[in-house]
Parts: C-alpha cells; structure tokens; sequence
C-alpha cells in the first residue's frame, strides 16, 4: 500500500480523494498548501504525491520544481482544471506519473495511482488495481460452471 498526499486547495476534492483511497487500503492525508507537502515529501513521508497544479499562490511549475529537489524519485500525480495545458508543460521536461482533469471519476484517479506504483515496482497495474480497490469498482462476473450430467 502506498503513503499518498493529496495538495489541493479544493478541500471538497482533496476529501473524497483521501477517503478513497483510504477504502483501497492506502494511508492517505491531505493539505491546502505547497510547503506542508514540500516538508513532508523532503521528510520521506510519501511514496507519492497527488499535486493540484492550478492553486494560487506557490503552485504549478514552481512546486514541481522544488518537490523533485527534495523528493526526485516520488511520483506525482497533476490535477489541473485544464491538463492540456500541463500535457505542454510535460514535453518542456517536468514528468508525471498522470495528469488528470479535476473533473475525473474517483476510479480513474485510484486507477492512476495503481499505475504509479506499478512503473515504481514493475508490476501489472491492473492487478494492482483488483488487490487493492475493496469493491470500489465493478467486478467482472465469474465465468458459470459447466456442469456435465452423466
């Protein structure tokens, strides 16, 4: 299980995140501002961070920047109103394990974490996904038995 922190000012968001993730097993806390996340990412305290690139104030690039001098080999995922504009700023060298619209269903963002952790462990994300999701996404039925009369 992984260690996530959720840097968000949308408190409403960053809540249904951690809640989500704490149902999938995860350890997960939130906070509204860049530094707390910077002191805990320096600390080791995260195996990845979940960044909302469009706050006011210390955000966006700037935050990127400062989280891989401290934290390099975390990995982050972008939340972004608009995630074209931080698809353009990935291709300018800063990388993401995701970026996802703030708009995004819960399953896709537990599914991005999923894929983070897997690009850390190469491992499959999908299984990763299935062990760790308690329910919170719909199960394919099991196939029916074949039952042969004799």
């Amino acid at each position: 299980m992984a260690r996530v922190m959720i840097c968000d000012d949308d408190q409403e968001l960053a809540t249904q995140l951690v809640a989500a993730l704490e149902a999938a097993g995860h350890e997960a806390e939130a906070c509204r501002h860049t530094m707390d996340m910077l002191r805990g990412a320096a600390a080791g305290r995260f195996d990845l961070i979940a960044l909302g690139l469009d706050m006011a104030g210390f955000g966006r690039a700037g935050a990127v920047e400062a989280l891989r001098e401290v934290a390099p080999r975390v990995p982050v995922i972008a939340l972004h109103e608009r995630p074209g504009e931080i698809m353009h700023a990935a291709t300018q060298g800063a990388h993401f394990a995701a970026v996802l619209p703030r708009s995004s269903a819960v399953k896709n963002f537990l599914y991005a974490v999923a894929c983070a952790q897997s690009a850390a462990n190469n491992t499959s994300p999908r299984h990763r996904l299935k062990a760790h999701t308690n329910g919170l996404l719909t199960p394919r039925p099991a196939p029916m038995p074949v039952i042969v009369a004799s």
